[in-house]
């Protein structure tokens, strides 16, 4: 049998009406699900006095419901001790009932020493669910001595998805977010990792070695855009004279290192000879040189590199 509604809500066709659970399957579906807020926000999650609470005013969407948390504190219950000999961690979840299409605060258990327990998110039948935070329940503890791990994400004004690096939203092929503490624009392709469409750290600067200066009018900076790593070294030799061997001139800003050595091969100025320039994972810049380096020379050089 074939539907379209509102208008042919069955079994009163023409009634022009959908019920809660027909809307959340349809148009809800393609709606944007988290709490309502921005990466500004404080924790929905308190611990006081042993007592985990869901802070009043927290709201939410789930696949088109609305979920408010209204004028107090919420108790949450349902966390025991932990008796085990590691750290167990606890997810709290605001959990749609397809049933019942009611959204209720719920957490799933972990098991000690394992990683966090996973989100259900079915669509039609069983729950649907979005992360609130992790609480951490260290070994032989409770909530009395527990912590709390950001594990959450928001909606925007624009129903933009705002999180964080370590705190992402289930991959969903197409699904695009903003991380506020990297400032990166990212894709999912549905499954690890993540896909850069927008990174840009700026200019920063580079930590310049001892027996190096920066040349006047110059710079030693790198960038990291979209993926790519830029570099730029204006150098000039202070230290004594260099007469072979790999030595190291500067340090790459944290964030910008290469996932294995990238080499460049140039040349000292005024000087020439075979030069390699080297950007190792440990972020360390390194010359390498066939010919000495006297005081008073001076390096310039400018490298791409893919980041990771």
């Amino acid at each position: 049998m074939e539907i379209s509604y509102p208008y042919e809500d069955y079994p009163t066709v023409g009634a022009g009406a959908v019920t809660e659970a027909e809307y959340a399957e349809g148009i809800g579906w393609a709606s944007p699900s988290g709490l309502i807020g921005s990466t500004s926000d404080p924790s929905p999650l308190l611990l006081s006095g042993g007592v985990l609470y869901l802070r009043a005013g927290t709201a939410a969407r789930l696949i088109g419901m609305a979920y408010l948390n209204k004028d107090t504190d919420l108790a949450i219950g349902g966390i025991g001790s932990n008796g085990g000999a590691a750290t167990r961690p606890d997810r709290v979840v605001l959990r749609l009932n397809w049933s019942t299409m009611l959204v209720r605060a719920a957490v799933l258990t972990g098991v000690p020493g394992g990683t966090l327990p996973g989100l259900t998110q079915q669509r039609g039948s069983g729950s649907y669910e979005i992360s609130v935070g992790q609480v951490n329940i260290p070994a032989g503890g409770s909530l009395t001595n527990a912590t709390l791990t950001r594990q959450r994400w928001y909606i925007g004004p624009d129903g933009q998805l705002l999180c964080w690096s370590d705190s992402r939203p289930p991959h969903s092929p197409g699904r695009r977010i903003w991380e506020a503490d990297t400032g990166r624009w990212q894709l999912s392709t549905g499954v690890d990792p993540w896909r850069v469409l927008h990174d840009d750290s700026g200019w920063l600067n580079c930590t310049v070695a001892s027996g190096w200066s920066v040349q006047p009018s110059g710079r030693v900076k790198a960038r990291r855009r979209n993926g790519q790593i830029h570099v730029r070294l204006d150098l000039f030799r202070t230290g004594g004279r260099i007469t072979s061997g790999a030595v190291k001139v500067a340090d790459l800003p944290s964030g910008m290192a290469p996932s294995e050595t990238e080499i460049l091969p140039g040349s000292i100025n005024e000087v020439g000879g075979t030069t390699r320039f080297l950007f190792n994972p440990d972020r360390s810049i390194l010359i390498e040189r066939f010919t000495p380096i006297d005081t008073g020379n001076a390096i310039s050089v400018a490298h791409s590199f893919p980041l990771g």
